[in-house]
């Protein structure tokens, strides 16, 4: 059987053809996952980069020309990707994946929190529109984007003594602004 009957195969019968894939092109999924990987990932991990590699064979067999690409080609691209981003995780997370089971979830506590930060920053984000221009842009220049005093009175054609005293200003304006807030 040859490529472009893999891929009718695939579309008309998508288990068989999945099947036929698989067996024509496995070893190639596994030889470049072993490559691109190296000692960095364990059995386990290369089985389920080419379990992945196949399953978005499957899931994008409609999309899939061979005019851009032989199949084999296609797999080979995708077992490489796929097994870099298993690098990638294993490098953000200190070396091993977490398994979903070790997976900690944020404790109610976390989330209002977070949700009390999200409520705070909006309210600082309102007065500080509220200050009015060019108060506004400077506090949002100064602490926002961190810009010198001197860039921010270039951008805005002030000196960099006005833009000081107008950013004291704001702040304090801003400060009774969200005391009265409260």
């Amino acid at each position: 059987m040859d490529r472009s009957d893999l891929l009718a195969l695939l579309r008309l019968d998508p288990e068989k053809g999945i099947e036929a894939i698989i067996r024509a092109y496995g070893a190639l999924a596994q030889k470049t996952v072993r490559q691109t990987g190296g000692d960095a990932l364990c059995e386990e991990d290369r089985e389920e980069i080419v379990s992945d590699v196949f399953y978005r064979v499957y899931v994008s067999r409609d999309r899939l020309d061979e005019s851009k690409g032989t199949l084999a080609s296609y797999v080979i691209t995708l077992s490489r990707r796929c097994a870099i981003d298993r690098l990638r995780t294993k490098t953000r997370r200190g070396g091993e994946a977490l398994p979903l089971e070790d997976a900690v979830l944020p404790s109610p506590e976390d989330a209002e929190t977070a949700v009390l930060k999200k409520e705070a920053r909006q309210r600082l984000v309102s007065a500080v529109i509220a200050l009015g221009e060019p108060d506004a842009t400077i506090v949002f220049r100064r602490f926002y984007f961190a810009q010198s005093y001197a860039e921010i009175g270039l951008k805005l054609g002030l000196t960099e003594n006005a833009v000081t005293k107008r950013c004291r200003r704001a702040l304090e304006k801003l400060r009774r602004s969200l005391r009265e807030g409260e």
